[in-house]
């Protein structure tokens, strides 16, 4: 989704609408201590998704949860990737998160989900 200014609870929304448009089915998870906003699937891929909004910056801006998340996984490896999407300036920035940090993902939101 491009050319819109999401607010901060319509960014998930849109979120899932993007892992729909991928053909990924999802569930969406709830609650305060939660890691990951989503839990996405294929018949040949799980992805854990970690929403973000914000007007100016990049993951820099969020390197506690990326610590937090890389941490986590360096104790409990989990049967898919881990990705960090971040709305700003009307576009997605889309991180895989490993034990050691974030690795930008190239390419288009459907790209990076492929």
């Amino acid at each position: 989704m491009t050319g819109t200014n999401l607010t901060a609870r319509s960014t998930l929304y849109h979120a899932g609408a993007e892992l729909n448009r991928a053909g990924y089915h999802f569930l969406r998870i709830a609650g305060s201590g939660r890691l990951f906003d989503f839990v996405a699937w294929t018949r040949k891929k799980i992805i854990f998704v970690t929403v973000k909004r914000t007007r100016k910056g990049d993951i820099s801006r969020f390197s506690d949860e990326v610590q937090e998340i890389a941490s986590f996984l360096s104790e409990n490896p989990l049967p898919g990737m881990v990705q960090f999407w971040i709305f700003s300036s009307s576009s997605w920035l889309i991180y895989q998160i490993l034990p050691g940090g974030a690795l930008r993902i190239r390419g288009g939101i459907h790209e990076s989900l492929r």
